[in-house]
């Protein structure tokens, strides 16, 4: 059962780009890019300082979870800049929804099914998730003045 759900996190997530079109693809995954490397580096932290452990879909996977790293939040964030992008409150909220969803709602599950364990307070994973999603913001601002003004040139 717990690898049924790992290979939907990691398979579920891609195919619903087809939906999202060509120029929001673009437009959203840099910052897509960016997230998955900050992901990276903080499930090595994680992983270095017992912080958090997640099952890995393969064997090589047990540091940066594929599922969640490299499909889901990575998709997920397109999605949400999509959906929300311009309008900064709705964008935290959203976070706030869906991160706070995550940690004190789907992350006890996944210790349940032994899919996780670790010893960092939810709190502080949820301060972490919350402070990436200001950081990636603040980059797409960034990236989106920067890109334009190549445009004009």
């Amino acid at each position: 059962m717990n690898q049924v759900i790992l290979w939907g996190l990691f398979i579920g997530p891609w195919f619903t780009l087809l939906f999202i079109g060509n120029m929001h693809l673009k437009r959203f995954l840099p910052v897509a890019l960016l997230v998955t490397v900050i992901n990276t580096i903080i499930y090595q932290a994680a992983y270095h300082f017992n912080w958090w452990r997640e099952m890995p879909l393969f064997k090589w996977d047990k540091i940066a979870n594929i599922p969640w790293v490299y499909s889901a939040y990575l998709v997920a964030t397109i999605w949400i800049f999509r959906l929300t992008y311009g309008r900064f409150i709705i964008y935290m909220i959203t976070n706030l929804l869906l991160d706070g969803g995550y940690i004190y709602g789907w992350y006890p599950i996944q210790q349940k099914l032994g899919m996780a364990s670790g010893d960092m307070s939810p709190h502080i994973t949820f301060a972490i998730m919350i402070a990436v999603s200001l950081i990636i913001y603040l980059f797409q601002v960034w990236y989106e003045k920067d890109y334009k003004i190549h445009e004009e040139i």
